[in-house]
């Protein structure tokens, strides 16, 4: 096979999986997820309809100000209307480690091509993509 005969392939495959849902995992650990709409000569994927999830971590140490604690605690525990635009779940491990995980929403995100780190499908979606446009 050709070099332009596996180029063509290729792009044959993207052109096919366009408008499927799919998961970028960014070079610095962020995930989008997404409607794959575009892709350009750069590498750079645009995404519609996308959830982009971001871990931080940090190091918990003992508040000098318990007041400082409680409030913190209430203001997290807080329902207000910001809880859909973002959304925190935090987790503390047997180190003191507490990581943050935090999700929010975007109509649409162009994701730099030299930042993608690795690109998913759900297996259902793809074979069903497949499927359908050799038969």
């Amino acid at each position: 096979m050709t070099t332009s005969q596996a180029d063509s392939e290729a792009l044959d495959t993207i052109h096919r999986l366009l408008g499927s849902r799919i998961r970028v995992t960014m070079t610095d650990g962020r995930i989008a997820s997404g409607k794959f709409i575009s892709l350009d000569r750069l590498g750079n994927i645009m995404l519609e309809d996308v959830v982009e999830q971001r871990w931080l971590e940090y190091n918990d140490e003992p508040a000098a100000d318990t007041k400082d604690t409680s409030l913190n605690n209430k203001e997290s525990n807080s329902d207000d209307s910001n809880n859909n635009a973002q959304q925190l779940q935090h987790t503390k491990d047997e180190s003191g480690v507490c990581r943050w995980t935090t999700e929010r929403s975007v109509t649409q995100a162009v994701i730099i091509g030299s930042k993608v780190a690795k690109v998913e499908m759900m297996r259902q979606e793809l074979e069903a993509r497949l499927e359908k446009i050799d038969c």
